[in-house]
């Protein structure tokens, strides 16, 4: 029984034992021919390189998708940590009440927790409140005017924004300075 053979031209297979045809160049014709090489020869190396081009895009494709594949579902997780951190600031701070203490404290565990299984999946908080206003990161929602800080200070945030690696998950709700 004989192999079967695929030769690079991609014609029709060849077994072993089928002659080849001679491919040398003809002494006349060698410069003719020696264009024709140099042209297969060009378009090779630009299929090559190509080709190449091609594996490096599907990789780095490939690993986009691994690493924000879990956006939706980051972005709706993020309410639960919404509504912990809204629990917390609704606690009032000075009422000693071993229930309302004990209930503060389990709240505040649970949001630590929660950060840092965020933190664990590459989701990181924005930093807003004083910072300068990044149209990337921060999302206005509120301007008040006011002369102590520079034009465009992040006042306050009203909601926190969150990156996923290195893109905005979610950008921060803010207040920002206005100078008149």
């Amino acid at each position: 029984m004989s192999e079967q053979v695929i030769n690079p031209a991609g014609d029709a297979a060849q077994t072993p034992e089928t002659p080849v045809e001679n491919t040398a160049a003809p002494a006349a014709g060698g410069d003719e021919w020696q264009k024709k090489h140099d042209e297969v020869k060009e378009k090779l190396l630009w299929m090559t390189a190509d080709f190449e081009n091609y594996k490096k895009r599907a990789l780095k494709d490939k690993e986009d998708h691994l690493k924000f594949s879990q956006a939706g579902l980051l972005k709706e997780v993020l309410l639960v940590a919404d509504n912990l951190e809204r629990a917390l600031l609704a606690l009032p701070a000075d009422d000693n009440d071993k229930g309302l203490l004990s209930l503060k404290q389990g709240v505040d565990l649970t949001l630590k927790q929660f950060n840092s299984i965020l933190a664990k999946y590459n989701v990181t908080k924005i930093k807003a409140k004083g910072e300068k206003f990044d149209p990337h990161q921060h999302e206005v929602m509120f301007q008040e005017e006011t002369t102590e800080f520079p034009d465009g200070t992040v006042l306050e945030e009203l909601q926190s924004g969150y990156m996923l690696h290195d893109r905005v998950l979610r950008p921060a709700m803010v207040k920002i300075a206005k100078n008149s």
